[in-house]
């Protein structure tokens, strides 16, 4: 049993420039991504909210969704939205974009979230996945004084505040759906598996 309720934001407000069609109404197995996503991660989450530009699009899912405030500014403003209106102190942010979630490792990500502000997979080269990471509610300040700056990076706020890194190698569940190759690559990966 976990010590508090989370949250799970899953950001479907991109542009999908490079899929050139919108990501997350992708068909899966008789499904869109994002209800397979959904179908995934609810077993592991309080609360499920959708970040999108567009409430219309994703009201089929019969959960919350919290439209963008400043659409088209990149994943961080529509975080800080997302973040004032979860009704949890913990949050998981998630990309609509990823197939496949290994719950045994995001749940030792959230393990980690009591003594931080934000919990980030990071890999040896120094790259972090950002849009997989857990936020508690109470960065919001820091998001709000950042964003007053101009400064629209998620890494940025890892050093003002108390953050926890998680080693990302292999970890070979994990890919995003960045376009139509992506995609169809894996269609046929699920094909070859037999889902």
């Amino acid at each position: 049993m976990r010590p508090e309720p989370v949250a799970a934001i899953i950001l479907a407000g991109g542009r999908s420039r490079r899929m050139r069609r919108e990501k997350a109404l992708l068909p899966v197995c008789g499904r869109t991504l994002i209800e397979a996503l959904i179908e995934q991660i609810r077993p592991s989450f309080d609360a499920l909210l959708i970040s999108a530009g567009d409430r219309e699009k994703f009201a089929f899912l019969g959960l919350p969704v919290v439209e963008d405030e400043t659409p088209g500014e990149g994943p961080l403003p529509a975080i800080l939205t997302a973040l004032r209106a979860s009704p949890c102190r913990l949050n998981f942010v998630m990309a609509c974009d990823i197939p496949c979630v290994d719950t045994a490792f995001l749940q030792r990500m959230l393990a980690l979230a009591p003594g931080s502000d934000i919990v980030v997979p990071r890999y040896r080269d120094g790259k972090f996945e950002p849009l997989f990471a857990a936020y508690a509610r109470t960065i919001v300040p820091a998001i709000e004084r950042q964003m007053s700056g101009g400064d629209l990076r998620i890494s940025s706020l890892f050093a003002v505040c108390r953050t926890a890194f998680v080693p990302m190698d292999g970890q070979p569940w994990f890919r995003n759906l960045n376009t139509l190759e992506e995609y169809h690559a894996y269609l046929k990966s699920r094909k070859n598996e037999g889902a």
